[in-house]
């Protein structure tokens, strides 16, 4: 019998996996932001923001999520007619140049909802024990039931020192999990620099491999640009500043936003995530809805009949169905909730919806994958 260790997996979480921890999915930051807006900002504000996700969700025909909305706020911020593309010149060449008025009004925009998201992304202190739960008992089971080169620390964590997970979400749900709970000692892509005493950047490092790698490929909420040197600097903590250091803001990419993916430190993360893709076997992912269109059509391309992609989301079905056409991989499709304590059974507008313990649905994630002849290994009575 032919065994595959967890080398050959490559982790994928998208907002769907820290959903249960009580970050809110894309689809819920637009309904709670938009609440905010109408308690706490100004009438221009408001009405900037809603002329902006009707212009676009008319011209798209789909709803937007706030990253989308904001790609075009930090645009005009930021307006330039290079930075448009010669087909968009084209075509808005007799659209006036954002005026002074309306840069200010998207500024003040971009500066509620990166507080906004700030606060959203910080973890509860009562969810800590139910983030510890759930990822010591995914990521265990991968390193016991697959793993050669597992090791253990303290105490009850297991992992493989070669993963490599890649992760679209702002929050520190990973980093809380492998950092303070299992200690594995992961590299999210800082060097420490010990004159300034400060974690900063180092896009490189995302291409080195060998060790535990987290690459978060739209940016987080604790990486801060350093106002004084432009670096990138990782903050244990959000909001902070230490030694009178100041920031600008935080570092964080909208998909909608593909210049910025020319740029380190994306860039050499997406190529990172093309060489991973292209060497793992099985690609596990977990609550991602593949919204963004360059991350999806890296999977797309990458994928063989001998790949395997298990996708855990609620709506799998229709993730792929409208999203993954091209996908030539075997999918395996769990529509299930991804970190749930208990179980639980919805029924809302005659439709029944069953929120499964996440032992129950871990433990299924691992059936999926063994009970596949293509490997050799013994299906799961």
């Amino acid at each position: 019998m032919s065994q595959v260790n967890s080398d050959q997996v490559l982790f994928f979480f998208g907002a769907g996996a820290s959903a249960p921890f009580g970050i809110p999915t894309m689809k819920q930051f637009v309904i709670d932001f938009e609440k905010h807006l109408e308690e706490n900002a100004s009438e221009e504000e408001r009405k900037a923001y809603a002329k902006i996700k009707r212009t676009l969700e008319k011209r798209l025909n789909k709803p937007v999520d706030l990253e989308g909305i904001f790609t075009v706020i930090d645009g005009i911020i930021n307006y330039h007619p290079d930075k448009l593309g010669l087909l968009s010149v084209y075509l808005t060449a007799k659209i006036d140049t954002p005026n002074a008025d309306v840069v200010s009004t998207c500024v003040n925009l971009k500066e509620k909802f990166q507080r906004f998201v700030r606060e959203k992304c910080a973890i509860s202190k009562d969810r800590l024990a139910q983030i510890r739960n759930v990822y010591r008992d995914l990521f265990n089971r991968f390193s016991m039931e697959f793993g050669f080169s597992q090791q253990r620390h303290k105490g009850d964590c297991y992992w493989n020192p070669s993963w490599v997970i890649f992760t679209t979400n702002y929050d520190l749900c990973l980093e809380y999990y492998l950092r303070e709970v299992a200690e594995s000692g992961i590299s999210t892509g800082f060097t420490h620099q010990p004159s300034r005493n400060v974690n900063i950047l180092s896009p490189h490092s995302f291409l080195n491999e060998g060790f535990l790698q987290l690459l978060k490929l739209h940016g987080s909420i604790n990486w801060l640009i350093d106002k004084k040197t432009n670096n990138v600097i990782e903050v244990a903590e959000t909001g902070r500043s230490y030694l009178g250091r100041e920031y600008e803001g935080e570092m964080m990419i909208y998909p909608i936003a593909e210049k910025e993916l020319y740029l380190d430190p994306y860039i050499s993360m997406l190529l990172r995530l093309n060489r991973e893709l292209e060497r793992k076997s099985v690609w596990l992912v977990i609550g991602y809805s593949f919204n963004d269109p360059v991350v999806r059509e890296i999977f797309i391309r990458k994928s063989t009949s001998e790949k395997r992609l298990i996708l855990v989301h609620p709506q799998a079905n229709s993730v792929s169905n409208h999203r993954l056409s091209g996908m030539k991989a075997e999918q395996i499709l769990m529509e299930k909730h991804f970190g749930v304590l208990e179980e639980i059974v919805d029924i809302t507008e005659r439709k029944i919806t069953k929120r499964e313990n996440f032992r129950k649905v871990n433990h299924q994630i691992i059936h999926k994958l063994k009970e596949h002849p293509a490997y050799g290994w013994e299906k799961t009575p």
